[in-house]
């Protein structure tokens, strides 16, 4: 008896258990279609949104419609985080093929979006994602592009042209007559009409060119007006305004502005704000403007390419060479130039992913390829003017495997 009542207990626990693991491993599903893929070399960027941000567990993708290549897909966390999908990348399925299936995510991360880079093969494809969580059911909507033209740098023109007329019969007026200062009020409300749609939603239409050419006309206006009048003071805010306006877009997503910015489209802009800087005197007005337009980009530059950097997936070889091309950029730096410490922050996060490259390839080599490296990148550490000591200590680390043979020897 007391055998049988033993053997009820436990098939009681294992039943409770049983319960208990189906009930851990309830899973909600989302899906999110991704419709007219483009056939475009080297892909399209798609975003899905999350009404509500989630953990997820693992993604499907299967084509409703004709044959995808997935290039990338990337989860990114209400951090701005951003975490690979590495099963679903660089692969090719269509819609007769079973779903891809993605690793598991270990992450408890809440995503808010799902980035998907995809490019149809043949004709246009339509992809469906299916998201999966242990929460909650995920909640996906296609994020619809911006569309850019024209229209509002036509916008944006017009009403400048308003505001030089009466720039124009402001300072064409006597000093201190009721001309002037009713030339003045007009020229003051037309501003600030201008600031105001400069700051309206649709300004992240306003394309590059454009703005770039209102920075340097408003900059060049101010520094040439009349010290102290209204025009010198409207043309700095108009100055500062579109730069303001310019600057977070640099730092919006970007599908949710007109502007397509690399780190070397914004090191070479911030160049041009350089070179104008150079050739306005000491003293001038304009000189403080360009100066904190070229500071303000130099500073952002580093953090827009470490996104760069992490979405492009780089070997160890890879992201060694851009370190030390930003390195050597750094080195051959001016001490009282903007962008050195561009340079060493650029040069530094790319080291830091030739680092973690490095650790996860050196698990696969054999030793003669350990030794190769270690010879190259001891050679290396020994010229500490053209390479930095502690990132090749670094690799010398990493390739030792222990860590403690070259801190004998070196």
């Amino acid at each position: 008896m007391d055998r049988q009542w033993a053997q009820r207990i436990l098939t009681s626990i294992f039943v409770l258990l049983a319960a208990g693991s189906v009930k851990a491993q309830s899973t909600y599903e989302g899906i999110g279609r991704v419709g007219e893929i483009a056939r475009k070399v080297g892909g399209e960027l798609y975003k899905l949104d999350l009404t509500k941000a989630v953990p997820l567990t693992q993604l499907r993708a299967k084509p409703e419609v004709g044959h995808v290549k997935l290039l990338s897909v990337t989860l990114v966390t209400e951090k701005k985080e951003r975490i690979p999908v590495k099963a679903l990348s660089n692969v090719i399925v269509a819609n007769t093929d079973p779903a891809l299936i993605s690793e598991n995510f270990s992450s408890d991360a809440a995503i808010i979006t799902i980035e998907v880079k995809a490019e149809a093969l043949w004709d246009k494809a339509t992809l469906d994602i299916n998201a999966i969580s242990t929460k909650e059911t995920p909640q996906l909507a296609l994020r619809k592009p911006l569309l850019c033209d024209k229209k509002t740098d036509t916008l944006i023109k017009e009403k400048l042209d308003v505001i030089q007329v009466w720039a124009a019969r402001a300072e064409g007026s006597p000093q201190g007559s009721i001309q002037e200062k009713y030339a003045t009020q007009e020229f003051n409300r037309y501003v600030n009409e201008f600031l105001a749609t400069l700051n309206g939603e649709k300004t992240s239409a306003i394309s590059l060119d454009y703005t770039l050419a209102l920075l340097n006309f408003f900059t060049e206006r101010h520094n040439a007006s009349r010290a102290g009048s209204a025009a010198e003071q409207a043309y700095k805010s108009m100055a500062t305004g579109t730069f303001e306006v310019f600057y977070s877009l640099l730092q919006k997503e970007s599908d949710q502005s007109c502007y397509v910015f690399s780190s070397e489209a914004l090191i070479n802009i911030s160049l041009d704000f350089q070179k104008r800087y150079e050739a306005n005197k000491p003293d001038s007005r304009a000189r403080k403007i360009y100066e904190m337009m070229m500071s303000r980009i130099g500073r952002f530059i580093p953090s827009q390419y470490r996104l760069e950097i992490a979405e492009k997936n780089y070997s160890f070889r890879q992201a060694d060479s851009e370190g030390h091309k930003y390195f050597k950029l750094f080195k051959g730096s001016k001490a009282d130039s903007f962008l050195k410490t561009t340079y060493q922050e650029m040069s530094m996060n790319a080291y830091a992913i030739a680092e973690q490259g490095l650790i996860r390839e050196a698990q696969q080599m054999d030793s003669d390829k350990r030794y190769e490296l270690i010879v190259e990148y001891q050679a290396k550490y020994n010229d500490p003017v053209q390479y930095p000591q502690d990132i090749m200590l670094k690799y010398l680390n990493i390739l030792s495997e222990n860590g403690t043979l070259f801190r004998i020897h070196l």
